[in-house]
């Protein structure tokens, strides 16, 4: 078992998760990472609260806060990191980050293939659709989807 900063009770960690920079990853009780699962803080930290799994080959990366009793589907990719495009006249590879914290209320389900952008936060009892791209806040109990998503609906 990796040694994290902070660890709850029933930490579970499947075959082939990768958790690089471990003492800036700090997880609650019954947290689980299924096979695949890439942890990548990038010299930020990332927070995860009780209750809550990361299906097969998610990728995480920090800075990052997910609540607790989060559902994470499979392929899921958290990236709070994006290269810039402004600069036309040099390559994207060599264009500064857009480096800003994702977080994720409690409670929210997240689609397999979904993509969440630098900088959103995710409301409390929200769903994302499979397949989505998140490049807006999300406001608490909404249902959204598409590319880029918007909302379905409100769940109250």
């Amino acid at each position: 078992m990796v040694k994290l900063k902070k660890s709850g009770e029933n930490f579970f960690v499947d075959v082939n998760v990768q958790i690089h920079q471990p003492e800036l990853v700090s997880v609650g009780d019954n947290v689980s990472f299924h096979c695949g699962v890439f942890v990548f803080p990038e010299g930020y930290e990332i927070e995860i609260g009780s209750d809550t799994h990361f299906a097969p080959y998610g990728i995480l990366y920090g800075p990052l806060s997910v609540g607790n009793k989060c559902a994470i589907a499979a392929h899921v990719v958290l990236a709070s990191s994006a290269h810039t495009h402004e600069l036309v006249d040099v390559p994207f590879v060599d264009q500064p980050l857009d480096k800003r914290k994702i977080t994720i209320e409690d409670n929210v389900w997240i689609g397999a293939n979904a993509v969440i952008t630098p900088g959103i936060t995710i409301g409390t009892g929200s769903i994302i659709g499979a397949g989505a791209v998140v490049t807006k806040d999300v406001a608490p109990y909404s249902v959204m989807g598409g590319v880029p998503a918007r909302l379905i609906r409100k769940r109250k």
